[in-house]
């Protein structure tokens, strides 16, 4: 450890972990602003609560990844197939002495293992790389405070402790440089070092919490910002051509549940449900969705998502799933109750997105590569509670925690034992009085993991659940769109513009194909409507049969509402084929053979990788564009 003479000549950092609001300091104060002696003075509050409170109220709250898309590619969600590391190509080199037809498969320490990368994704190590880095830590912090303030009390409480526990480090590095005074024998004796156990046993169990807790729920709020990006991307259209295949199906994973039969099995489930899973509908039908779950799936998310079904709240969680062949999966689940036209809870709706790629790439989590590469140098990330050995220096640890408040009695005061040795220039150290952010509490992001009900997480914040065909009434609405009256009425009420439009709508609808479409969306006072995307997904039950439509709605960012039927439709999207026969007027679901197509606002079809004309024997539209 540092004696304090090493670190008293330094100037004090203020090299806050938190941002404050006063940015003046370093600049030189007005005529109307005095200096620091008829300056503002801060309240004698040695807590962090304001630094916390400054870090999410001051301007913007920062892009949960870091980075504003606009132009930037879009990341992979999902892994390449057995996306772990090995090389299987052939070797095609004559070479006399080699008996090799592929590559020797890599060491075990070069093989990529996702649980691995899941497990460090969340790990205690990951939000002490986290606490060490100003800027990792200003994020983590700014969405606590927007997002979750019921957990703002224990990170305030941990950093009250982390705190004190630096003063004491910084005790006793002053202790450690005391030097012993000829003729004294009382300053030959060593002293030993301050410890306090109780206060350190305080902090890490501070930190656990802070770890186990908010650490999954940042990661996952920053996951349903990337994926709600590309899911918009891939329904409108605007999805760059490289990730165009890689999302097919992407917003078309779900199944909803019956809390009200015994272990709240899954009842019906989208085709992209089993696709993801493995798991064939005969299977998952009648099943809890724990069957998902495997040897390195985390117990505290299933203790949340079990919590929040039990409490009837929305919830969305990241963590690892299994597929029917053992292999793992990264899944972002959002849930939500559904609820009757008497608040009471009826269903739940499961929303799933194949997060791996994400994980995998580690994409837009800066810090999670920093770990990695500490560890790849077999280092681990400091502790927040103990002296940082690269810092080196007890004192600007202890600074760099300071409030406002704190800095100011600091700028005031410090140094006055040694003014006659000393001259401090008081108009160096002002600080101006600290500006006053105002905001609209009720113009805030709502908090995640709130009493809301039925609201998912992203993209899909806006979605209604319609009776199959031939009712179509709409059953349960999500609060963004539960407008009194909207229980129960018809859908197709609020689609205008052209009937050609309806019509299509009923066919796909009729016919069970998963359709998006580009219409003119009406409601009450807005008899023109404004224009929207919905992307509409059959969740099959028993029998093939559907029982239930979900349909997402999402703003058309390019148009400002009034409807354009001319110009040039937005790219048409490939998919995979998929083999279905045409599907009877009631909804039933069979295999068969298939091909692709859109239709303009005309309700002219354009024919893509098969003959037939719309809607003809020859074969149907898995998933239907009308533009």
């Amino acid at each position: 450890m540092n004696p304090p003479s090493r670190s008293a000549d330094r100037p004090l950092s203020a090299a806050l972990p938190f941002r404050a609001h006063d940015a003046t300091t370093d600049r030189p104060p007005s005529p109307s602003q005095g200096s620091v002696t008829d300056s503002f003075e801060h309240p004698r509050n040695y807590s962090s609560t304001a630094l916390v409170h400054d870090s999410y109220l001051e301007g913007e709250m920062p892009h949960a990844n870091g980075v504003q898309y606009g132009e930037k590619e879009l990341p992979r969600l999902q892994a390449n197939g057995q996306d772990n590391g090995d090389n299987l190509e052939p070797i095609f080199e004559d070479d006399p002495a080699s008996f090799n037809l592929i590559s020797p498969p890599p060491a075990e320490s070069e093989s990529f293992s996702l649980e691995s990368q899941t497990q460090a994704l969340f790990s205690k190590a990951h939000l002490q790389v986290i606490f060490a880095n100003p800027d990792y830590l200003f994020k983590f912090t700014s969405f606590l405070g927007a997002h979750r303030p019921q957990s703002v009390p224990i990170l305030v409480h941990y950093l009250d402790s982390l705190k004190s526990l630096r003063a004491i480090n910084y005790a006793n590095a002053i202790c450690d440089g005391l030097d012993p005074v000829e003729g004294y024998e009382f300053t030959q004796r060593p002293v030993k070092p301050t410890i306090n156990t109780a206060l350190e046993q305080r902090a890490k169990a501070a930190f656990d919490i802070l770890a186990t807790e908010e650490l999954s729920a940042f990661i996952t709020h920053q996951y349903i910002q990337i994926v709600s990006n590309t899911i918009t991307a891939r329904i409108t259209g605007s999805l760059a051509p490289g990730l165009r295949e890689a999302s097919d199906g992407l917003a078309e994973v779900f199944c909803l549940t019956d809390p009200s039969r015994k272990d709240n099995p899954i009842v019906f489930a989208s085709e992209e449900f089993n696709r993801t899973t493995q798991y064939g509908m005969s299977y998952v039908l009648g099943r809890n969705c724990r069957f998902l779950q495997g040897p390195q799936t985390d117990p505290n998310s299933i203790r949340r998502i079990r919590q929040a079904l039990k409490d009837g709240k929305q919830h969305q969680e990241v963590f690892l799933n299994y597929r029917r062949d053992g292999s793992p999966f990264v899944n972002l689940l959002m849930m939500a109750p559904l609820s009757d036209s008497r608040g009471v809870t009826r269903y739940h709706i499961g929303a799933q997105v194949d997060v791996s790629g994400l994980v995998k790439d580690g994409a837009e989590m800066e810090s999670l590569h920093k770990l990695l590469e500490m560890r790849a140098r077999g280092e681990d990330p400091p502790l927040p509670e103990k002296p940082n050995p690269d810092k080196n220096d007890e004192l600007r640890e202890l600074s760099e925690m300071l409030n406002q408040g704190e800095l100011s009695t600091i700028k005031r005061h410090g140094g006055k034992m040694h003014r006659d040795v000393v001259e401090e220039d008081l108009e160096s150290v002002s600080s101006h009085q600290p500006r006053l952010l105002l905001k609209d509490p009720d113009l805030l992001t709502p908090p995640i993991g709130g009493t809301t009900n039925g609201r998912l997480g992203g993209i899909y914040q806006n979605y209604l659940l319609v009776r199959p065909y031939p009712s179509l009434r709409i059953l349960f609405a999500s609060p963004s769109q539960r407008l009194p009256g909207i229980l129960q009425s018809p859908f197709l009420n609020k689609i205008g513009g052209s009937h050609r439009v309806r019509e299509e709508l009923t066919t796909a609808f009729a016919e069970g194909r998963g359709v998006t479409a580009k219409v003119r969306w009406v409601s009450k006072g807005d008899e023109q409507g404004k224009n929207k995307w919905i992307h509409c997904t059959p969740l099959v039950g028993q029998a093939g049969q559907i029982g239930v439509w979900m349909v997402v709605i999402v703003d058309d960012e390019k148009s400002n509402g009034a409807w354009a039927g001319g110009g040039r439709p937005p790219p048409q999207i490939a998919t995979p084929e998929r083999n279905w026969t045409p599907a009877p007027m009631n909804g039933h679901r069979h295999a068969g053979s298939s091909q692709h197509g859109s239709v303009d606002m005309n309700g002219t079809h354009s024919e893509r990788n098969g003959g037939g004309s719309f809607g003809s024997a020859s074969g149907s539209v898995t998933s239907l564009r009308i533009i």
